[in-house]
């Protein structure tokens, strides 16, 4: 029994710290926040899209299985290093791995996932970029929760105006 409440609570404790380190940027205005959550994933997928199109069909399947996406954007140097501080705290905890690392254009952008149901499939898909865009220097932190189709989601980033969108086209790539 004790060991079931030691269980849950660090579950508990483990949801917190993600909220305590990522929510914080939700109302800071030095912050462009974007959360959709799957009510509007399952409203996207009502949508009528075609239903003779495989792409369609492939994209509708994807949002269906999304539980919630978070972005958090800023130019603000002391944002921008709080934010490199909360990525590394919540990446110490060790539930993430690390997919794929780019280091160009004057960006480091880092991929991490927690394994889904197989090895197309994860239950979040964590990215976080520092460095320079249009000139101009930034930090994006992205999490994506759901039955994610790594083979899939590029399309969705893409379509979202996502930062790192191109390089997470490359995480499916076998070298």
């Amino acid at each position: 029994m004790k060991k079931s409440i030691i269980v849950i609570l660090l579950c508990l404790v483990s949801i917190a710290g993600y909220s305590q380190n990522f929510t914080k940027y939700e109302n800071m205005k030095e912050v462009d926040a974007m959360i959709m959550t799957s009510k509007m994933f399952k409203l996207l997928a009502k949508v009528d899209l075609s239903s003779t199109d495989p792409e369609a069909q492939q994209y509708i399947k994807l949002i269906e299985n999304l539980k919630e996406i978070r972005m958090f954007t800023t130019n603000q140097s002391a944002i921008r290093a709080q934010m490199a501080a909360d990525v590394s705290t919540y990446l110490s905890k060790g539930s993430l791995e690390q997919l794929m690392r780019v280091n160009e254009d004057g960006k480091s952008i880092k991929f991490y996932s927690k394994p889904g149901r197989n090895e197309n499939f994860v239950s979040e898909l964590f990215m976080f970029m520092e460095g320079e865009k249009d000139g101009k220097p930034i930090a994006v932190i992205l999490s994506i929760t759901g039955d994610i189709d790594l083979t899939q989601l590029s399309k969705l980033a893409t379509d979202l105006k996502v930062p790192g969108a191109e390089e997470l086209k490359k995480v499916n790539k076998k070298p």
